[in-house]
């Protein structure tokens, strides 16, 4: 897949696949090449592995691409779920709060000082893929309404 096959939004910055690709990792990788980077073997295999429904733990130094590797599992499997993968599909619309699809990944950071790269690094694909999921944080700061809301 080149990327010619991708097309930028000049109003939002997202991405759009003119020419969809045969398979969810495809998608992954043709992500990865609009920044100018290649997704890793182990990437690649936890990819497979989750959409092929197995499970397990992702151990590797800090830096090496370990959030992207377990996040685009579900987003990929959202994708394929979607039909936007593997033929020409409408850009997905973000939702209102009020009409966000069910919860789908609860993601758990021990620090909070990790909290605000990952969310950066979790909104990147959500925006550029056009994933119509909602992205929020919630730690000891959290106020009870918002906490409240979230439960729900």
């Amino acid at each position: 897949m080149t990327l010619a096959s991708h097309t930028r939004d000049s109003r939002t910055g997202a991405m759009t696949l003119a020419s969809p690709p045969r398979d969810a990792i495809a998608v992954a990788e043709a992500w990865f090449a609009e920044r100018g980077w290649t997704p890793l073997g182990f990437q690649r295999e936890v990819w497979r592995a989750y959409l092929a429904g197995e499970n397990g733990l992702v151990h590797a130094a800090t830096g090496t691409g370990k959030t992207l590797a377990a996040w685009m599992g579900p987003l990929l499997e959202y994708l394929a779920e979607a039909g936007a993968v593997g033929g020409l599909h409408e850009p997905v619309r973000r939702l209102k709060r009020a009409a966000a699809l069910p919860l789908r990944v609860l993601w758990i950071t021990p620090l909070r000082a990790l909290a605000g790269d990952t969310l950066q690094s979790l909104q990147m694909p959500l925006t550029d893929l056009q994933l119509p999921w909602t992205l929020e944080a919630r730690t000891g700061d959290t106020k009870p309404g918002e906490r409240a809301r979230q439960s729900r």
